[in-house]
Order: structure tokens, then sequence, then C-alpha cells
């Protein structure tokens, strides 16, 4: 059975090489990108160039777009050439940008009021997973809508989470793994800047970071503090809060202003004034939680 025809907008880095992937899966494409000259590899590779957004998208069964940010999105799609201008009745548009949750939601009702369908679908990965079709994507729109899709996406991106069915949680659950990602990495800037300063040996602290990472108690906290589990205590508040004033006068000796452990201190200093400084201290994660 021959493929749906597949409009690519959008030919950066990460689109060039899902837009090559889905071409490597059989797929008829069609390609647009206000750069010209990075739609010649696809070209190459068989893809017709299209004259603007619309003029891609009127070809095409499905529409992927992968811009830069919330501006670039709703400009390619509602320009007077935009792509939803173009788009066939019934076809699908899915959005693979890291965009606001509130503009993924009006594509939503946008594409719905045209009568064409809206997926968000934003990836998660680096150009060298893009190249080696290995990305992660969070897809979010109507249930049979995102089926019909599927095959498509797995070329690109096998690993498949399935949000909802408001295109804003999509790209809810994409900026949350990119602030799981932020704040991983300032917490290994912290710890190495606090061993730096106290002539500890940075390649001591990489293995002691590897460990922590991969050790099975930190996937425990992960259940313990979803489930509120804080009356099982391993370590108590009182005694987390002790430890974190350890942390904090000992890195202000080395000139050091620890911005992680000062929140923590705050937090932990709220719950012990709740009275729950015998739980388990992970129970300052409820400050945020409410």
């Amino acid at each position: 059975m021959e493929k749906a025809v597949v409009a690519f907008i959008g030919l950066g880095k990460m689109g060039s090489a899902m837009a090559t992937n889905i071409r490597g899966g059989g797929y008829p494409l069609v390609v647009w990108n206000r750069s010209v000259d990075k739609t010649a590899p696809l070209v190459g590779l068989g893809a017709k160039l299209a004259e603007s957004p619309a003029a891609a998208a009127a070809e095409a069964d499905f529409v992927i777009s992968s811009l830069a940010d919330d501006n670039s999105v709703r400009t390619i799609v509602s320009e007077p050439n935009g792509l939803l201008s173009g788009m066939r009745p019934g076809s699908i548009h899915i959005g693979t940008s890291t965009v606001s949750p509130k503009l993924a939601d009006e594509l939503g009702t946008l594409h719905t009021a045209r009568g064409r369908h809206y997926i968000s679908g934003p990836v998660l990965g680096r150009v060298p997973a893009a190249e080696a079709a290995q990305l992660m994507t969070f897809l979010a729109g109507n249930p049979e809508q995102v089926e019909k899709i599927r095959p498509l996406v797995t070329t690109y991106a096998p690993q498949i989470i399935i949000v909802g069915e408001q295109p804003g949680q999509a790209s809810t659950a994409k900026l949350i793994a990119n602030f799981l990602g932020a704040a991983s990495m300032d917490l290994i800037g912290q710890t190495l800047a606090w061993a730096e300063k106290s002539g500890l040996s940075t390649k001591l602290i990489m293995r002691l970071l590897d460990g922590f990472f991969a050790h099975p108690a930190t996937r425990e906290y992960v259940t313990k503090i979803g489930n509120r589990d804080f009356d099982t205590v391993g370590f108590t508040a009182s005694g987390g809060l002790k430890d974190i004033r350890l942390m904090l006068e000992a890195t202000g000796d080395v000139k050091l202003t620890l911005s992680s452990a000062e929140a923590l201190r705050a937090k932990l200093e709220q719950v012990i004034d709740k009275g729950w400084q015998d739980k388990d201290w992970s129970c300052f994660t409820e400050i945020d939680r409410g």
C-alpha cells in the first residue's frame, strides 16, 4: 500500500535529521524551509521542494513542523501562506517543537475550527539521537488521530509516550523533562564547584556523581516522594536540616553560595514548623506540591 505524503516544515539540525529518517522510512516527502539551501540534502534524497508552508501542506496527508519557538510556530501556522491555510480537510499537523502549553492548546483550537487536526508531539533528545532515529516523543491529541500517525512518528521517535488529549499536556511533559535535565546540570555544577573550591579531586567527585545517579536509592526516592511515603523514615527532617546547615557553613567558608541548599533549608524549616521534624526528610517536597 502506498504511504501517505508527508510535508516537513523547518529543517534545522533536528528537523533535517527527522525528515531524513521519514524519507528513509519510505514516505513521499515535501519540504519547506525559510533558508532554501537547507532543503538541498533532502531534495537529493527525492523530496519535493515547496514554495511556501501552505503549498507543502496542500500536498500532504500529514504535516510536521520543527521550529524554534512560539513566535516562529504561530507565524508559520497562521500567516497568509501558512501551513494551516494549505492543509487538506481532515489532515493532521504534528508539532514537534518545544512550545508553551498555551500555544499548543491554541493550535489545537485553530486546527479544529478549520476541520483539521493538531497533535502536539514535542521530541526529547539531542541531534545524534535524531540522526540515529532514537528520539523520544510525547504525544497529546485526539486518540484516533494519534493512532493514525503512530507509524510515521516511529520513523524518528520509536519511544512514544501518550500524554493525554489536550495538546498542552504534551508541551508540559516536555518542559518537565527539560527541567529535570537543567536541574540535574545545576546540581552537578554546584557539586563540582564545592569540591574544587575545597581542594577535592574533580575525578573523585565525578565518580561520586556517577554512583549517585545510578544508585538504587535515587530511584527509590522517586517512588517514595511520588507516593508521599514520609512516615517510613530513613532520615528525619530535623537531621536533614542539620546537615543542610552544615553544607551552607562549609560552602560559605570557601566563598561559594550553594543556591540549591539555600532553597532546601527554607523548605525544611517550613516542614519543621508544621511539626514534621520526625518524618522522612524528603517531606520537604510537600512545600511545592501542597
